[in-house]
């Protein structure tokens, strides 16, 4: 569905994506994941015509993003993090007024009202709905043209436990009617809960790209993870690396990489079995705490 190659933009002198390639597939709900300044925001931006990057090829269902954007946003919607409605206006008058702006049909209409229980608030002023309902209409208004793709920034910030669950139950459904969803989150339980796959940035470079079940599936099996400090040494030794300082093996092979370790001055920072969830495998292979 969506197919990344060589993707570089720059501000200035910093590089907010560095030749970063990816893919993403049709049907599924992908969970992008990265520190703040990892690039998220630029991709997305760029996903949805916002900005152009300086090189690389973005295909989005088969069309070419510096050529047929038009096309491309009349099947996909971004819903920002930010409330991108009129407060002054009620549920439906906002839902029309968008509806009408996309040349949405009847039907999607009506079912982005449904899918987002908004129809007894229908009549009601947006301003004075709670944060979750809020959401929940943010969310509609990306629905109304039936997109086969949407793309979720940080949609649960700011919003109670109930509303945030309602809100990723629905979104999972949008996966069984074959929408693909790429979903940015600080919420790595909400990326577990929902994604089939995750790809996580940084400094504008991809680390990994992975089905989530791979990603955390050696919580309950042998793998054993060595984190050393950081040494050169480690890429020569034909080990399995997690990142630069995490070495992967099993549990019948960790004397032997220990051995190995030891024999080229490797220093051993900690042994870890297994994973713990996905925030620990996200901090261990970025290095980095604000997530």
């Amino acid at each position: 569905m969506i197919d990344i190659q060589n993707i570089t933009k720059s501000y200035g002198s910093k590089k907010a994506l560095d030749n970063l390639s990816l893919t993403i597939q049709e049907g599924s709900i992908f969970g992008l994941l990265g520190v703040n300044g990892a690039g998220k925001t630029t991709l997305l931006s760029i996903l949805n015509g916002l900005v152009k990057q300086d090189s690389g090829e973005i295909r989005i269902s088969g069309l070419d993003t510096q050529t047929s954007m038009q096309e491309i946003n009349k099947i996909s919607s971004i819903i920002p993090q930010h409330l991108a409605f009129y407060d002054e206006l009620s549920v439906g008058e906002n839902l029309d007024f968008f509806a009408k702006v996309q040349d949405a049909k009847q039907d999607d209409y009506t079912k982005a009202i449904e899918v987002n229980s908004l129809k007894s608030l229908l009549t009601q002023r947006a301003s004075t709905l709670s944060g979750g309902q809020k959401r929940r209409l943010n969310i509609a208004i990306g629905l109304v043209n039936n997109p086969k793709i949407i793309y979720f920034d940080e949609p649960t910030v700011g919003i109670d436990p109930k509303s945030r669950n309602e809100i990723l139950d629905s979104i999972k459904e949008y996966r069984e009617s074959g929408i693909t969803v790429v979903y940015t989150s600080h919420y790595m339980n909400e990326i577990e809960k929902i994604c089939d796959e995750v790809a996580i940035l940084s400094h504008g470079k991809l680390l990994v790209q992975d089905s989530l079940e791979n990603l955390i599936s050696n919580r309950n099996s042998d793998t054993i993870n060595v984190e050393v400090f950081h040494s050169s040494k480690l890429i020569m030794l034909g080990l399995t690396l997690l990142s630069e300082t995490i070495i992967q093996t099993k549990e019948s092979q960790l004397v032997a990489v220990l051995k190995q370790c030891k024999e080229h001055n490797i220093a051993i920072k900690q042994i870890q079995y297994g994973a713990t969830d996905l925030e620990k495998y996200f901090l261990d292979i970025t290095g980095d705490c604000d997530v």
